[in-house]
């Protein structure tokens, strides 16, 4: 009985448990190398992702087909009517400088009001802020739609107090001071509106449909679970190529490998002894404790944290690693303090100031899962040497509405 559990026998041949176990090992590693090539490639955190397949536009292509189809009906599109003194509930703030080639900013108008009700339409203000010292040069400024979706359309002027320093910005290619100047100076015109949230939004994004009402549940949802501590702005775009196994937590993971990897092994050394199965060699526990385990565990971490623990739907707290500013949502209430926090100085860019002063305040950040807002700028308003990164600043769930 022990040797026919010792081998098993195929005509003139036998195989031990311990060669079944080597053969097992290689077929299953082959099968699961398989498996997460196909389920992994459109996770940027895994080592199967694959670049050439991952970026293909799903629901975004969907959706700027609805919103070129939108931009086409604004000769009959009417802006809505609202009550005198009537405070809406959002200011969404859009701010748009030329880009080389292709401008984005009509698709991120429409999208974001393709789909919207007459009631949800009157909750939100948009304002729409060209900001090019010379407003004729943006290619839009002259087209139908800027003069019929927009609740306001803001633009510098030479009687505007800072018009030179704009000037100098733009000539001297300084960027980053200048787009800090248009963030802020639109956030402080959506403030005055009286908007109890400002969702400032940056030009080349895509809106998913009913973005509205999933924000203002997701909005209701962090003033529930912020439970009165300040909170300084809701994400609505993240990247979840972030969100991987960063190398601060890799201590985490290999104290949590070891002790899968010891507990494992110790359970079947352990069931050997108490269970008396003599005929189980120790070169086959061997096997599985120096091969199977770590095979599985590392599989587990090529595989990708999205794939292996993908972030639920819902509202959560995400104070790291929620690159960029393409959606964010700010309370009212964070508008002042934050304002007398910005420095037009720096050189940092507008996502850095916002996080840096939010780490020196010790604002809590929360991020919207799965995001509402696509990034689908190809060529970046901040120069050439941005393209590159411009193209893979993307969410791969939004892909999945």
């Amino acid at each position: 009985m022990t040797n026919a559990l010792r081998y098993l026998h195929f005509g003139r041949f036998s195989l031990s448990a311990t060669g079944i176990l080597v053969c097992t090992y290689f077929v299953l590693c082959l099968c699961s190398l398989r498996y997460y090539h196909g389920i992994s490639y459109r996770d940027p955190t895994s080592f199967f992702f694959d670049a050439s397949h991952a970026y293909t536009r799903q629901y975004s292509s969907r959706r700027i087909a609805e919103a070129e189809g939108f931009l086409n009906t604004v000769s009959d599109i009417a802006p809505p009517a609202r009550l005198p003194g009537e405070e809406p509930t959002i200011c969404v703030g859009i701010v748009t400088v030329r880009r080389r080639g292709d401008q984005y900013v009509g698709l991120t108008v429409a999208s974001l009001l393709d789909g919207l009700s007459n009631l949800e339409r009157q909750k939100i203000l948009l304002y729409l802020s060209i900001g090019n010292s010379n407003p004729a040069e943006h290619p839009v400024f002259s087209e139908k739609w800027v003069e019929t979706l927009p609740d306001r359309v803001l633009t510098y002027s030479k009687d505007d107090p800072d018009f030179e320093q704009i000037q100098e910005w733009e000539e001297g290619g300084w960027y980053r001071n200048k787009s800090i100047y248009d963030f802020t100076t639109l956030m402080k015109g959506c403030y005055e509106t009286g908007a109890e949230y400002i969702a400032m939004i940056e030009d080349d994004t895509l809106a998913a449909k009913g973005w509205l009402s999933s924000t203002l549940q997701a909005l209701d949802a962090v003033q529930e679970q912020a439970a009165g501590q300040e909170w300084v702005y809701l994400r609505l775009f993240y990247i979840d190529g972030l969100l991987g196994w960063n190398h601060e937590e890799w201590p985490k993971y290999l104290a949590w490998s070891f002790m899968i990897w010891a507990s494992l092994t110790g359970i079947m050394i352990m069931s050997k002894k108490r269970f008396d199965l003599r005929s189980l060699p120790n070169s086959a526990i061997w096997i599985l404790s120096c091969m199977f385990i770590p095979t599985a565990i590392i599989l587990h971490f090529m595989a990708g944290r999205q794939t292996m623990w993908p972030t639920s739907p819902g509202v959560h707290e995400m104070n790291k690693y929620g690159c960029c500013s393409q959606g964010l949502v700010f309370p009212r209430s964070i508008i002042p303090p934050f304002l007398d926090r910005t420095d037009l100085t720096t050189d940092w860019l507008v996502d850095m100031m916002v996080e840096k002063i939010a780490d020196s305040q010790e604002w809590m950040r929360w991020a919207l899962v799965p995001p509402v807002l696509q990034h689908i700028g190809a060529t970046s308003s901040k120069g050439y040497g941005f393209d590159d990164s411009a193209r893979t600043i993307w969410n791969f769930r939004f892909e999945e509405y």
